[in-house]
């Protein structure tokens, strides 16, 4: 069953950031947003990219024609979205790595997170150490928090596939076939 985020109960501004956040993960010139209710500067600057990509007048008002357009886009982006990938490097059933806590899938786990942190300022570069250390733990925490999952910094099964989305969103140009082979 697919369940809508959050934001889509919270009213109409945080809907339309919703859905011009989730494009962003398939179309990155459109802004990044975190919705918060409030129609500000980045949601103005991220309608305006929206229309002006999609062929419709540039206004930064989000009228009928901008609001059908958005949800179409988002709809595809959604679609192709909300399917993510199990890799056998954290297979199905795993046991939630804990902070503090050693394994050897934290390595490339590690170095997906230095290559995220190219992309996006709020993850940090942490050193490939297999220790859930306390910066890996934050950029879990991060990751969590966006995902609207518990914030545990643990690795479960479901931080794992938002990180693997995250990651074919922002670093890889094809999906992650077997992160074993290429990291």
């Amino acid at each position: 069953m697919t369940t809508l985020p959050p934001a889509f109960s919270r009213g109409p501004v945080s809907t339309l950031q919703e859905m011009l956040r989730t494009i962003s993960f398939v179309d990155r010139t459109i802004p990044f947003l975190r919705p918060t209710g409030r129609f500000d500067e980045a949601t103005l600057e991220a309608v305006m990219r929206f229309q002006k990509q999609a062929g419709l007048p540039v206004t930064g008002v989000v009228d009928r024609q901008s609001w059908d357009a958005i949800m179409a886009q988002f709809l595809k982006a959604y679609e192709q979205l909300s399917s993510p990938r199990s890799i056998a490097l954290f297979p199905t059933g795993s046991e939630p790595i804990q902070p503090g806590q050693a394994a050897p899938v934290l390595h490339p786990i590690q170095g997906m997170f230095r290559a995220l942190s190219d992309t996006l300022e709020e993850i940090s570069a942490t050193p490939s150490t297999g220790v859930l250390d306390e910066g890996t733990a934050a950029n879990l925490r991060w990751l969590q928090r966006h995902a609207g999952l518990p914030e545990t910094g643990a690795l479960d099964q479901s931080t794992w596939e938002m990180l693997v989305r995250l990651f074919e969103t922002f670093v890889s140009q094809k999906p992650v076939q077997r992160m074993d082979q290429s990291l």
